[in-house]
């Protein structure tokens, strides 16, 4: 039996005061599980049925000691079911208090939570009887404990100024004082005093509606009722709501102003008004996927668990990852094969999925099942999946005599497998087994794509040699080279790229699927073929899925010819790119390489939080977008018709350029983060880079920005992979309130103007004065689709190493987007010229002047870049091995408290 204490406190739990890695602070809990929520996890320690009531799971992070390492599992049981509900209730309901202190010093001035903050700290006190003050050194304690990252001099600056009656100490009136003046906002003043004609008394309805259309580009007229409603809330909710509550001309105080605009609905992404409609076919919409789900770190020693799957699926993944292998007591089991990782049962996993499913998102889930079983094993897997999933599992077609896919509104609440086919004549001989669906109607609301000319292609279950019409479809020969790849993830990752034949070499002759007919039937809209030609039958199948790796997707596009016709395909039929092998450390691509060419399943490996994850995440954020399913741009959905296929390469069109612009505020920044290492007296020196990303190859005049300093290549080339940068001045010794006040513009001639991605990156400079180099500290960082982001002043969220969000730290931004227009070659040209001019002017002028420090601050400069460069082209994971597990998951008894 361990004995576990509770220290209420510093608000942590530890079970041995000698050794620092036996705690957990509740700020970094994030669930508690218990029951059936647990219940994999007693299973596999083998803990009786017996001890579920009292069994319970702490899922947290723990940043000190494990880098890059983002879950940590920490199994209980309580000696009865009292101390069960004690420890559980206390816990959960410290973790909600403590929030609820962070989020009223940051968004409130009430009473109630002043005193909360203010008593908790008296309470650690040894203080003379009926003594209620601080002193400048727990006041101190008090900002850090709070995220009031100033600098001392700062701080005792507005202590001094509070302290009134010059004591040393504050009582409770003075500390609402000091409190006061740390959190006076000026920026936000001024915006208050810009949109109010009266500020003293307050904004009117009438100017905070003309705010919200103006500044804030809302749709006022079209959700009246809802904003006058939001107005009289946070009215109500202000100073103010004893005098204006019932009052025909009710005003908003500068209070009810800030908190609306740090709340909810001022949101940085728009406010959906309504249900999300989603009645195109699958292949119309990219879809959030994952590479490698089960596993929690590095592809050769990581280690499996069925909390990849719990976080992957509670943030809107729609495509998952299984790689079964043969348990060795006949029990089909999860790992990635042939490495050194950990194994976890195939039926935990699907056990957990089938929990999971629909939390993060109501619309269809696909399993992408990697197959390395015995036949008598996938047998066991199939009866498993009918067994747990029941009629969220998919086994037969919605509609018969359809040739395209289903809609995401068809498949609510559905599970989908995609799995390889087996040999066609297995599959040919239980092809009449499908045929009990419903007819579609006349009627049938459902949406065609559009298809191309006179088609005629064929069903799923029917024979491939005679149910092909040769003419029905654009020939879709390969071009010119031929490519052969191999597998890239284990033996064979579900249908990798096969033998590319042209049209005038005999195809090989095909391996046998390993894949029983049972588990292959399973396959219903997403059946997996190794990938010959897009001449071959089954490229011409509605339900065929191909499977490529990154390098191998990248060695086809290298023909021009096969380019265009993957990107044909791509628009009536569904893609999926994975990783490559040599990632060893889990790191990820750039998916707009992959986004660009229309694939619908970009699979990334979400246990990496690098560059091109939080390029993956930026796209399935807003609004109906996290339902894990983006419709396409129209540009990679309507079918290219059989005319413009049959053109040459060089005969074909070129796709118009569109000019996007748009403009950025950095503002300010609110109560960033204190980073491990950091020591109590090592001060923080903000300052902000802002990154253009886009699907464009890259290329010289491709984007340019004024504002800032430009801290992009010196070679001038932006597009994929080498994003256009600038960034702010140093606010030095403030990480509490820093102002920036810098503005950038911003523009980019794309072709993919719906992929274009700006990413923020709070940095540290420790000395104050340098940018970048080896010392540069990335603090925090958010990422955003253009296309989704609100406009006006709006709030940043803002995300650590891992990829979880800051609570209370944030970035304050006003943004201004325009439409984007067709790039107006000798406008723009004229424009660009003029641009380059001044640049080589600043340029003569700043290399007369520069004095040796600021040169060796150019250096540190162009480090940094390199170092931005390779994180970008190759990201990596750590993980530091905790003990013989990477989860450091133990299994205690407590007693009670």
């Amino acid at each position: 039996m361990v004995t576990f204490f509770l220290d209420l406190h510093s608000a942590k739990v530890y079970w041995d005061l000698s050794n620092p890695a036996k705690r957990l602070y509740i700020d970094d809990i994030k669930q508690i599980r218990t029951g059936l929520d647990a219940r994999n996890y007693r299973e596999e320690h083998d803990i009786p049925e017996n001890l579920e009531n009292l069994w319970f799971t702490i899922i947290f992070t723990n940043p000190e000691q494990s880098k890059n390492k983002p879950i940590k599992t920490l199994h209980l049981i309580a000696p009865n079911k009292a101390t069960f509900e004690l420890w559980t209730n206390t816990l959960e309901g410290i973790s909600r208090y403590r929030i609820g202190l962070m989020a009223g010093l940051a968004g409130s001035q009430s009473e109630t939570v002043l005193k909360a903050h203010w008593g908790r700290e008296i309470s650690r006190r040894v203080l003379e009887p009926g003594e209620e003050s601080l002193d400048r050194n727990a006041i101190e304690n008090l900002c850090q404990s709070l995220h009031i990252n100033c600098s001392k001099n700062m701080l005792r600056a507005q202590i001094t100024k509070a302290d009134t009656e010059r004591t040393g100490r504050l009582n409770f009136s003075q500390f609402k004082d000091f409190l006061q003046r740390l959190r006076d906002r000026k920026d936000i003043r001024e915006i208050f005093r810009s949109v109010a004609a009266d500020p003293v008394q307050g904004l009117t309805l009438d100017e905070f509606l003309h705010f919200l259309c103006e500044v804030q580009c809302e749709n006022v007229e079209g959700a009246r009722n809802y904003w006058c409603s939001t107005f009289e809330s946070f009215v109500r909710n202000s100073k103010q709501r004893l005098e204006t509550r019932n009052s025909p001309d009710a005003r908003m105080d500068l209070d009810a102003f800030s908190a609306f605009l740090i709340s909810p609905k001022n949101s940085v992404y728009p406010i959906r008004y309504s249900s999300p409609k989603f009645d195109r076919p699958l292949n119309e919409y990219f879809i959030s996927s994952s590479h490698n789900t089960y596993l929690l770190g590095r592809q050769v020693v990581g280690e499996s668990s069925t909390e990849a799957y719990i976080t992957a699926l509670q943030n809107g993944c729609r495509c998952v990852e299984i790689d079964c292998w043969d348990g060795a007591d006949g029990r089909p089991t999860v790992s990635h094969g042939h490495t050194m990782t950990k194994s976890v049962l195939f039926a935990d996993c699907i056990s957990v999925i089938n929990r999971y499913a629909f939390q993060g998102s109501e619309y269809p889930l696909i399993l992408s099942l990697e197959v390395h079983c015995s036949p008598i094993q996938q047998l066991a897997m199939v009866e498993i999946m009918k067994e747990t999933f029941g009629d969220k599992l998919l086994l037969q077609p919605l509609l018969t005599n359809c040739p395209i896919l289903p809609s995401p509104d068809d498949l609510k609440h559905r599970i989908l497998i995609k799995v390889k086919t087996a040999d066609e004549e297995e599959l040919s001989a239980s092809s009449h087994a499908h045929t009990n669906g419903r007819k579609r109607s006349s009627s049938s609301p459902f949406v065609r794509p559009t298809l191309p000319e006179s088609s005629n292609i064929s069903m799923p279950f029917s024979q491939t040699s005679h149910s092909v019409d040769a003419g029905s479809l654009p020939s879709w020969t390969v071009g010119r080279r031929s490519l052969t790849t191999t597998s890239t993830s284990s033996t064979s990752e579900d249908s990798d790229v096969g033998q590319l034949l042209t049209s005038t070499r005999k195809e090989k002759r095909r391996q046998k699927s390993r894949i029983t007919r049972e588990l292959a039937e399973l396959g219903v809209y997403s059946r997996g073929y190794k990938f010959h030609s897009f001449n071959s039958p089954e490229s011409k199948r509605f339900n065929h899925v191909y499977s490529f790796a990154e390098k191998a997707f990248e060695r086809l596009c290298g023909d021009p010819e096969n380019k265009v016709l993957l990107e044909a395909h791509n628009k009536s039929f569904i893609t999926r790119v994975y990783p490559s092998k040599f990632r060893v450390r889990s790191s990820n691509f750039d998916p707009n390489i992959f986004w660009r060419r229309g694939v619908q399943m970009v699979a990334m490996n979400w246990q990496t939080y690098d560059v091109g994850m939080q390029l993956n995440q930026a796209m399935f954020a807003s609004g109906t977008d996290q339902t894990g399913y983006v419709l396409k741009p129209d540009s990679l959905r309507t079918s290219p018709s059989p005319r413009y296929l049959a053109l040459s390469c060089d005969s074909k069109p070129k796709v118009d350029r569109k000019l996007v612009t748009f403009t950025v505020d950095i503002i300010s920044a609110q109560q960033l983060p204190r980073l491990q290492g950091m020591g109590p007296d090592d001060s923080i020196n903000p300052y902000v880079e802002i990154e253009l990303f886009c699907a464009d190859d890259k290329r010289k005049g491709l984007a340019f920005g004024e504002g800032g300093v430009d801290t992009s290549a010196r070679n001038g080339m932006s597009g994929i992979g080498q994003p256009h940068r600038r960034r702010t001045r140093i606010e030095q010794q403030n990480g509490y309130n820093p102002v920036f006040n810098d503005q950038f513009k911003l523009s980019l001639e794309t072709k993919y103007p719906d992929l274009v991605f700006v990413r923020w990156v709070v940095r540290n400079s420790p000395d104050g004065r340098s940018f970048g180099g080896n010392n540069s500290v990335q603090l925090a960082t958010f990422t955003a689709k253009l296309s989704s982001l609100s406009q006006g002043y709006r709030y940043l969220p803002l995300y650590d190493a891992s990829g979880d969000q800051y609570l209370f730290s944030t970035l304050f931004c006003k943004i201004t987007k325009s439409d984007p227009v067709p790039a107006q070659r000798a406008g723009f040209e004229g424009w660009r010229g003029d641009q380059k001019g001044i640049i080589r002017q600043l340029r003569h002028t700043l290399s007369k002047r520069t004095s040796p420090t600021e040169k060796d601050r150019e250096k540190d400069c162009d480090r940094d870049r390199e170092k931005s460069k390779d994180a970008t082209r190759k990201p990596e994971c750590n993980l530091r091995n905790q003990g013989s597990s990477s989860t450091d998951s133990s299994s205690y008894t407590i007693p009670s408290l």
